[in-house]
């Protein structure tokens, strides 16, 4: 249903806006409904251009007194319920360029990306039809994107069980250092039991999953965080000063995604079935393991 202003509003033929690009090994690529391969230590930069023509869109709103309009560009988290502190840009001569930095700890499962022209202050003395209050929306369009593609979050290597001295009846091993400033990459891997061929056929393959094998992969997924909140609640205290880009900082940013106050579980005594039921929903969130319809 198209939205009914109270006020002139321009054409929107009159603003041209680009897709969103995220940046890539330093390479913007054209944002997809997901960003692939994305996981809870990505650190996500957008990017995205307009262009519009300022005089048409001040005629056609009836404020051509010079009345300040600006560019709102933010995004939202609907899963959290997080917000990011819009970017404003004055309505003067463009095209304009407009770049989102979002922090990994403060993405949720989806965003909505926001941009919007606004009127920047009240008007005394507006005429009737005309835009009047600060905050009121002369344009706007919203993208929204999952974060939860179908990549992994862990490096994974299928391997025989029985070369590792793992417990060869076993389908899965997160390898995880026992320090925390261990750098993140290389330090943690996700290996997979080759005697397990459904789960590992289910890994291995990248699109069209049957029933059974999503749920392989759900119920791993669950495990998988279980392990890394567990480890990181344990250590809970040191993780405040871990290294960036460590083990130890990837697994507090993810633990304050999964548990919105990992503080009240770090007690010895904590009930270890409250605990797991928390995380797992927390994780399901997020975009991890099964989603409930």
């Amino acid at each position: 249903m198209k939205d009914v202003k109270p006020f002139f509003v321009p054409p929107a033929a009159l603003v041209q806006a680009s897709t969103w690009a995220h940046l890539v090994d330093d390479e913007w690529e054209e944002l997809g409904a997901y960003v692939e391969n994305w996981d809870y230590r990505t650190r996500l930069r957008l990017r995205a251009t307009i262009e519009a023509d300022v005089d048409a869109i001040r005629t056609a709103a009836r404020l051509v007194d010079a009345s300040p309009l600006v560019w709102s560009i933010g995004w939202r988290a609907t899963d959290t319920g997080l917000l990011g502190t819009p970017s404003l840009v004055p309505f003067e001569d463009g095209p304009w360029t407009f770049e989102l930095d979002i922090p990994a700890d403060r993405a949720g499962a989806t965003i909505v990306l926001s941009r919007r022209l606004v009127l920047r202050r009240d008007r005394m003395f507006a005429s009737a039809g005309e835009a009047r209050w600060a905050g009121s929306i002369l344009w706007s369009d919203e993208t929204t994107v999952r974060l939860t593609g179908q990549g992994a979050a862990f490096p994974t290597e299928v391997i025989d069980f029985r070369t590792l001295g793992r417990e060869p009846g076993s389908s899965w091993f997160l390898d995880l250092p026992a320090a925390a400033d261990v750098p993140a990459m290389g330090s943690m891997i996700l290996l997979i039991n080759s005697a397990d061929t459904a789960l590992v056929g289910a890994v291995t393959r990248t699109r069209r999953h049957t029933e059974i094998q999503q749920n392989l992969i759900d119920a791993m997924e669950e495990g998988v965080v279980e392990e890394l909140v567990r480890w990181a609640l344990a250590r809970w205290p040191e993780l405040a000063d871990a290294e960036p880009d460590s083990v130890g900082s990837a697994a507090r940013t993810l633990t304050r995604r999964v548990l919105p106050d990992p503080d009240a579980w770090t007690s010895p005594d904590v009930d270890s079935m409250a605990l797991k039921s928390a995380i797992v929903a927390g994780a399901r969130g997020i975009g991890f393991g099964r989603a409930l319809s």
